[in-house]
């Protein structure tokens, strides 16, 4: 597939890192805009769960108001993205 990224809130890339020590971790999820290169939104929890991600990813469908038709959200596809939960349809309000 040959697809050109040629302006900002085409393609949003997400992960989930942890910040602290391994026996007291703070979960640091992120979503990155692959044209501009920058954090579009962070989300910080002290727990790894579906819930943390997809608060990320709605506060950034609010913040930018981007078109969910022409968006790709692009993650690792770990539990927290492939969940029922995390799934968006175009049709929730933010």
């Amino acid at each position: 597939m040959d697809y050109q990224i040629n302006k900002p809130n085409q393609v949003w890339v997400a992960d989930i890192t942890y910040i602290g020590s391994r026996s007291n971790p703070t979960y640091l999820s992120l979503i990155a805009d692959a044209y501009s290169k920058k954090i579009v939104v962070h989300h910080v929890a002290d727990k790894l769960n579906t819930q943390s991600s997809l608060l990320a990813l709605k506060n950034a469908l609010k913040n930018k108001k981007v078109n969910l038709g022409l968006l790709i959200h692009h993650s690792d596809r770990a539990l927290q993205y492939c969940s029922n939960e995390s799934k968006i349809t175009g049709e929730e309000q933010y």
